[in-house]
């Protein structure tokens, strides 16, 4: 018999080692995620008393009931059964109970020369369970090694087009980058931190330009980057020109990432191209 309930501290030594049998590079990140000892929204699978798998969720702030999907990895012996799958179904129940909105899974297709992809397993799990393949970023995690992004849309509703008097409208802040970072589990894939600031006056100079993302993109160069990744709300118009200009690609969208009609647009600049 199997029952879903939450994580505690004394969990966490077995949940690193299903994690580590899995993926070494998720068992650090997961051990460096948990060093805090906080494990809210965070569950283990338990059978006859032992515990054989985890997964959880991450709320994303600023965001109308959005959330990510956290370590979900099962003990490989106990593969095949269907409590995988059972799992992410409880994990999904609770989810719709507070009114979670929607939910993203992000996934390697990572595999060794000759084999299948390590996640293919994880990935038609996910599938079956309705969720939807919305973005891939391309050489993300390595070269050759992509990232699939999936959505699941939890409320009756799902990803409806909003009614026609809704309208989302746009807005023009000022967008100051205050940081470069290399990206976790990532091999040379950088991304930069941002902030909004007060609307400048008359004809103050805008942070959002060409020159800005050209210190962070040589930046990344300087410190071996291959690619550099960016997200922003679609609602959001003076970001496209500057992006285009510096050499960014649009790769896709997370729909309806921060509110119905408001997503997450997805851009990508090869370092070796620009």
């Amino acid at each position: 018999m199997s029952q879903l309930r939450p994580m505690y501290l004394g969990d966490l030594h077995k949940v690193i080692a299903i994690i580590e049998s899995h993926d070494e590079d998720d068992a650090e990140s997961a051990a460096a995620d948990f060093a805090d000892g906080d494990f809210s929204n965070q569950y283990v699978l338990e059978k006859d008393g032992t515990v054989i798998g985890i997964t959880g969720f991450r709320p994303v702030e600023a965001t109308d009931n959005t959330c990510w999907l956290s370590w979900t990895y099962l003990n490989g012996a106990d593969q095949g059964l269907g409590l995988g799958r059972g799992m992410l179904i409880d994990l999904l129940g609770k989810l719709r109970d507070i009114d979670c909105r929607k939910i993203f899974v992000k996934v390697s297709d990572y595999k060794e020369e000759g084999e299948v992809g390590i996640y293919e397993k994880a990935l038609k799990v996910y599938l079956s369970l309705g969720f939807e393949e919305e973005v891939v970023n391309q050489h993300f995690y390595d070269k050759d090694e992509n990232q699939m992004i999936l959505g699941l849309s939890l409320r009756e509703n799902g990803d409806e087009p909003l009614d026609g008097d809704a309208q989302v409208g746009e807005e023009k802040p000022n967008i100051r980058f205050n940081g470069i970072h290399e990206i976790a589990e990532t091999d040379g894939a950088y991304s930069f931190s941002w902030e909004v600031m007060p609307p400048k006056r008359f004809f103050g100079k805008q942070s959002f330009t060409v020159d800005d993302l050209m210190i962070g993109i040589d930046e990344s160069r300087n410190r071996g980057g291959r690619k550099v990744f960016l997200t922003f709300p679609s609602n959001l118009p003076l970001i496209h020109n500057p992006l285009q200009s510096a050499g960014f690609k649009y790769c896709g969208q997370l729909s309806n990432y921060y509110e119905e009609g408001v997503h997450e647009f997805h851009f990508m600049c090869d370092l070796n191209d620009s």
